[in-house]
């Protein structure tokens, strides 16, 4: 079984490096934490004692426990022998790459495993050591691990605030355009009704009626359609038809593009294969991109165009936005996709493109800007079919 190693006062601690890790204690007081996988009691009990005063320890004797606390418990940083009974420090390192890709995982080698050690570097081993190790050179190996993926996990909550700030943006948008909308018919009724009230002979009543009704229920039809749009739940991983998508975002888009007088056309591919994926997250990545291209444009000169393509090659779908803006300067285009970085003032977040690229990591593709020699800019994204990958992390 698996077992935490409490601080508890022990005899003979090896000296160390004595720069202090303050940076390990996070904010909210708990300490990196460190799980040993051994199936020799001696080299447990070694880096305990080590480690214990500086980081929460835990100990496994083989990979099956390992497993098991990690299932419990979280890991900062794994040190495991590499040659054990059953199952190895590799296959350990196989299981957490694909479970818990941030934890860090350094990799203890008896003499002659050299190339088993390369191996596991390969397969993204922070580090890799041999037995007999140096204790100070550990302690900072530890410390060290602890530190990248605590500036990993800080990287992801900062795409994560990114995120859900530009989520309220978007939101924002959506309930502008739909309003707007909703003021076009809702102003027809109302002109209506004050006909029927100041007309005593209710002359075309019959018409007059059959308007008021269609008006109606094109409001009906307004508020179910942003109903439908905000019923889909985003962490969900489910087949996703990409004409769908893009259909969603023209149809919520449409008020920003009539007020700013832009024409959009599009050629989506027919029967497009599936992709797998998060409606809610790829819906966002092709709104920002038009929401992006419409802001290029604002205040310029006709022509303002969009032009709005899907397709598929053999292992691929792709999505393309062209606008017929100013296009992206060569000295900026390698900082478009930071976050908070914007060419638009105290107009633009600089999410929206940060949150595209966000989303492409998120799916396993990419964004790519096209360089067309074309007037405007050429966005273009790329996702695989039927990749498997996990739900967003909220962390």
């Amino acid at each position: 079984m698996a077992e935490m190693t409490l601080d508890q006062k022990t005899r003979g601690r090896v000296p160390v490096s004595s720069e202090k890790n303050e940076f390990m204690r996070k904010e909210n007081g708990r300490k990196g934490s460190v799980l040993v996988v051994d199936d020799e009691n001696g080299p447990r009990q070694s880096l305990r004692v080590l480690l214990k005063e500086d980081f929460d320890v835990y100990l496994a004797n083989d990979v099956e426990s390992a497993r098991e606390l990690l299932q419990h418990q979280p890991i900062d940083v794994i040190i495991t022998d590499l040659r054990m009974p059953k199952e190895s420090g590799l296959n350990l390192l196989e299981y957490v790459r694909e479970n818990y890709p941030d934890v860090q995982v350094i990799i203890l080698t008896g003499y002659g495993q050299l190339e088993s050690a390369m191996k596991a570097v390969e397969y993204g081993a922070f580090a890799y050591l041999e037995k007999p190790f140096d204790n100070a050179a550990m302690f900072q190996y530890v410390q060290k691990a602890v530190e990248k993926r605590r500036k990993e996990l800080e990287r992801r909550q900062l795409e994560h605030l990114a995120l859900e700030a530009n989520r309220f943006e978007t939101l924002g948008r959506f309930v502008s355009g739909m309003l707007h909308d909703l003021s076009t018919p809702l102003s027809v009724i109302d002109s209506y009704i004050e006909l029927l009230q100041t007309d005593p002979e209710r002359k075309n009543m019959e018409r007059k009626l059959q308007v008021m009704h269609e008006q109606a229920k094109l409001c009906t039809d307004l508020i179910r359609s942003a109903m439908n749009f905000l019923r889909h739940e985003s962490g969900r991983i489910a087949p996703v038809n990409l004409n769908e998508a893009v259909e969603a975002c023209i149809l919520v888009s449409s008020p920003v593009l009539n007020r700013q007088q832009v024409t959009l056309e599009h050629e989506l591919q027919p029967n497009l294969p599936l992709l797998k994926g998060d409606f809610v997250l790829i819906r966002q990545a092709i709104l920002n991109l038009i929401m992006n291209a419409v802001q290029a444009m604002d205040g310029q000169e006709t022509p303002r165009e969009i032009h709005l393509r899907t397709w598929s090659s053999e292992d691929s779908v792709w999505f393309s936005v062209q606008d017929t803006g100013p296009g992206v300067p060569d000295p900026i285009r390698q900082k478009i996709f930071n976050a908070f970085f914007t060419t638009k003032g105290t107009k633009g977040t600089g999410l929206g493109l940060a949150v595209v690229k966000y989303v492409m990591n998120r799916h396993g593709g990419e964004v790519v800007l096209n360089d067309t020699g074309l007037q405007g800019a050429h966005f273009a994204l790329r996702f695989p079919i039927g990749t498997n990958f996990d739900a967003m992390p909220t962390n």
